[in-house]
């Protein structure tokens, strides 16, 4: 599969049971690093890797075979590495198998416990973006959905006019200026309109072509909650707005006539505008955290924030990247138990963590250590109540 929702993340977040298998690893879309079989590689040696593990928790484990067939048979599946991204995810179990070619580069990882470690994931989920983007003109009208990594244009032919000459008629430039010709003191052609000015009735005859796009959109958006972005020249923005119904049109955007853009770089320019407030909203949590912390509102002491986070406390979290936390949480005592090392009937306490807040619809950043609030700690926490 090449895309992992949030939902999807939480089914794998709830699955627990001896040998839980996570792998990670980056992979090439094409080149001679392809051709030589890098990936392939690559991942039959991390199998190898799970195996070995696999074998030093229980050397008498008979079903490790059994458990291994299909990671053996992907490493054998020619035609699969003909079709890569630039990551793979693995999640195998006795009673389940499943993988993503994804556009992340992960680092390389293996992880076997007793619950899935998708925490690699969450920068992709942070990025599942979706939106929809109105391209018009006076000449064109198109209207796109976008997703995290495509767009798809969404056929609205039967509510949307398709230009504007569908809504003010074909004679609208005559009707809007009766001239007549002259020529001035220096031999010049002079033209003298009656009535409204060009200006206005431009704007006039273009508002009402927008009133009737944004009556086509509503009937599509009525009862819908992503961003729509607008794709046009600056001087229609004001116009659109003014004709708009729908709550969730963005602030912002793309600026330019859109008739001759490629849809991809509609969906690179929509990304890019949505992916400032991502980072801005990242930016107010974390300095909310500062102004938290004082008030017990917030904390970086990894055994408060665990617990919080499996009773649903948290409402934002911040995970220091490509670091782990080996233990146990005693439901009983709602405390944390801490090991040296990853053991056989234990867990990362910080995929743990991360796992419960998004099931609890809390939010989860994986932050470089420069980048955590604090920084000491591989756990920040703004918390609910």
């Amino acid at each position: 599969m090449d895309h992992i929702t949030t939902n999807k993340l939480k089914e794998l977040a709830q699955i627990t049971g001896p040998d839980c298998i996570s792998i990670f690893m980056p992979t090439y879309r094409g080149g001679k690093e392809v051709n030589e079989m890098i990936d392939q590689k690559h991942l039959k040696n991390l199998v190898k890797a799970v195996k070995n593990e696999l074998e030093s928790h229980d050397p008498d484990n008979r079903e490790v075979k059994t458990l291994l067939e299909p990671l053996n048979r992907l490493v054998d599946d020619a035609g699969f590495w003909k079709h890569q991204s630039d990551g793979l995810a693995i999640f195998r179990n006795h009673d389940f198998f499943e993988y993503y070619t994804l556009p992340v580069i992960f680092q390389p990882l293996v992880n076997v416990a007793n619950q899935f470690y998708p925490l690699p994931l969450i920068p992709y989920i942070n990025d599942e973006l979706k939106f929809y983007i109105l391209a018009i003109s006076q000449g064109s009208v198109k209207f796109y959905e976008g997703f995290p990594h495509q767009i798809n244009e969404v056929e609205l032919e039967d509510l949307l006019p398709q230009r504007l000459e569908d809504v003010v008629g074909f004679d609208f430039k005559e009707k809007q200026l009766h001239y007549r010709a002259g020529n001035d003191d220096r031999g010049r052609a002079t033209f003298h309109g009656h009535g409204k000015s060009n200006d206005e009735a431009d704007k006039t005859e273009i508002l009402k072509y927008f009133r009737a796009v944004n009556n086509g959109v509503m009937k599509f958006l009525h009862d819908k909650k992503l961003p729509l972005i607008l794709a046009t020249v600056d001087y229609m923005v004001p116009i659109y707005r003014e004709a708009n119904d729908y709550k969730y049109l963005h602030k912002d955007f793309i600026q330019g006539n859109p008739d001759h853009a490629e849809p991809v770089l509609l969906h690179e320019k929509a990304r890019d505008l949505l992916m400032e407030q991502v980072e801005h909203d990242k930016k107010e949590k974390t300095l909310t955290f500062e102004q938290k912390l004082s008030s017990m509102k917030a904390s970086y002491q990894e055994e408060e924030v665990i617990p919080a986070a499996i009773n649903g406390r948290i409402d934002t979290l911040f995970v220091k990247k490509g670091e782990f936390l080996w233990g146990i949480y005693d439901k009983e005592k709602n405390q944390v138990l801490e090991r040296d090392k990853r053991e056989a009937k234990n867990s990362c306490l910080l995929n743990m963590a991360a796992m419960h807040t998004i099931l609890n619809k809390g939010k989860v950043y994986l932050m470089e250590n420069d980048d955590m609030p604090e920084s000491a700690s591989r756990l920040n926490a703004l918390f609910r109540f």
